[in-house]
C-alpha cells in the first residue's frame, strides 16, 4: 500500500490536536479537506482510524497502530531533510569531536582552523567535556573523537598522544612562593586553593597527590572554568594550577605569577581517542591524522 506523506502528517496534527477542526487550522487547511484525507485513508486501510464525536475524536486501535509507525517515517524524513541540507549548504559531512578544557583552550582553535582550511566543506561538532565523560561518550558511540587525560583503561578504545602540556601554579606577583624557579607540590599545600570542580582531570589529580604525601588539599574555591580560576587567583583568593599553554597568555593582563610545578604528573600527556583508525569513517579519520601531526614538535622531527 503506498502512503501520501502530506496525508500521515494531517492524521498525526488530528491525533495530537483531538479535533479535526484544530488540526486543519494547524495544517493551514480547511476541516473538509483534512475529514476526506482521513476517510481517503481508512477505505485504503480497510479499517476505521478515528472515533468521532461532538468534542473532536479518539483513535481506534488501528488509529493508534498508524500514529506510532507514522511518527517514526516523519522523524526519519526529517532527519533525511537535515542530512541532505548539508550538501545544499556546501557542507559534505561532519565529525563529532568531544574534548576536555585544555585542549580547548591550547590548542583545539588553531589546529582545526588549519584543518578547517584544507576542508572547507566538513562540518566539525565540538563538545567541551571532562576527560571522564569524553571517555563514556567515546565507548557510548556518541563521538567519533575524543580528546581527553586518561585516568582509567580505556575499555578496547584506541590512543595516541595528541599534545603533552606542563601544569604552572599561580598567583599573586607578592605571595610568599612567588620569588622560586618552580615549585614541589607539598610546599604549595600549606596555602588555600582556587580548582577546578572534582570530577576534572586536574583536580582529580591534586586530589591524588596530596593524599599521596598525607596532607590535604584546602580547596577554597571551585571555578567552573579557567578564566574564572585565573581571576580568582588574581584577586589573592588562593593560589591554583592550570597547564601552562591557559596561564601564560595571560600573566601581564591579569597581574599573575606561574612558576613550573616541578612532579612528574605536572606533565601530562592529551591523548587522542577513537574506536579505532582503521574503522573509523573517511572523515573522522581525516581529522584524526590532522591532529595527529599538527604538533609542531611532530613536524620539526618529520622535517629534521
Amino acid at each position: 500500500m503506498k502512503y501520501d506523506i502530506q496525508t500521515l502528517r494531517i492524521f498525526l496534527a488530528v491525533a495530537r490536536e483531538g479535533s479535526i477542526a484544530r488540526a486543519a487550522i494547524k495544517e493551514h487547511t480547511v476541516a473538509s479537506a483534512v475529514s476526506k484525507r482521513i476517510s481517503d485513508l481508512e477505505s485504503k486501510i480497510g479499517a476505521p482510524l478515528l472515533y468521532r464525536h461532538r468534542r473532536g475524536v479518539n483513535l481506534t486501535l488501528a488509529g493508534s497502530e498508524l500514529q506510532v509507525h507514522a511518527s517514526r517515517v516523519m522523524a526519519e524524513l526529517a532527519h533525511l531533510d537535515g542530512a541532505l541540507s548539508n550538501y545544499a549548504n556546501g557542507v559534505k559531512g561532519q565529525v563529532r569531536l568531544v574534548a576536555n578544557t585544555s585542549a580547548i583552550v591550547q590548542f583545539l582553535p588553531q589546529d582545526l582552523s588549519s584543518f578547517l582550511k584544507l576542508h572547507p566543506t566538513v562540518k566539525i561538532d565540538l563538545e567541551e567535556h571532562t576527560s571522564i565523560a569524553v571517555h563514556k561518550m567515546l565507548v557510548d558511540g556518541a563521538a567519533d573523537l575524543g580528546i581527553m587525560v586518561p585516568q582509567r583503561p580505556l575499555d578496547g578504545l584506541h590512543a595516541c598522544l595528541y599534545r603533552a602540556d606542563q601544569l604552572m601554579v599561580l598567583m599573586q606577583p607578592d605571595h610568599p612562593l612567588a620569588g622560586q624557579r618552580s615549585l614541589r607540590f607539598a610546599d604549595t599545600l600549606e596555602y588555600d586553593y582556587v580548582g577546578l570542580p572534582r570530577g576534572t582531570s586536574l583536580c582529580n589529580a591534586m586530589v591524588a597527590a596530596a593524599e599521596e604525601l598525607g596532607l590535604s588539599l584546602r580547596l577554597r574555591i571551585q571555578a567552573t572554568s579557567f578564566d574564572g580560576l585565573r581571576r580568582m587567583a588574581a584577586l589573592g583568593l588562593g593560589i591554583g594550577i592550570l597547564p601552562r599553554g591557559s596561564v601564560e597568555p595571560f600573566l601581564q593582563t591579569e597581574g599573575l605569577t606561574a612558576l613550573p610545578l616541578d612532579e612528574t604528573w605536572a606533565r601530562r600527556e592529551l591523548m587522542l581517542v577513537s574506536k579505532g583508525h582503521d574503522i573509523l569513517p573517511i572523515l573522522p579519520r581525516m581529522l584524526h591524522e590532522h591532529l595527529r601531526h599538527s604538533d609542531p614538535e611532530y613536524q620539526s622531527t618529520r622535517e629534521s
